[in-house]
């Protein structure tokens, strides 16, 4: 599943970091990691509004990424577990 990935605090400010492929939609609360930067999920939307190829859902990410590996289940950009 191809997603929208954005960075900030709520979605007016937040920037995008681009387009990534998850095996699943990750859920906020969840971890992912990114290029080796381990970012918390705080948010999840459907995009019906979009209406050309590409993605139709996203995700807001804490924009206070850690390089350290935390505890628990952590997906990488092509969503398997690392």
């Amino acid at each position: 599943m191809l997603i929208d990935v954005f960075a900030g605090r709520d979605r007016r400010s937040a920037t995008a970091r681009g387009s990534f492929h998850f095996a699943r939609s990750p859920r906020p609360g969840e971890q992912i990691e990114i290029d080796g930067v381990f970012l918390v999920v705080t948010r999840a939307w459907h995009r019906p509004d979009v209406h050309y190829p590409g993605p139709k859902f996203a995700i807001l990410v804490d924009d206070r990424a850690s390089r350290t590996e935390e505890s628990g289940p952590v997906h990488d950009a092509v969503g398997t577990p690392a």
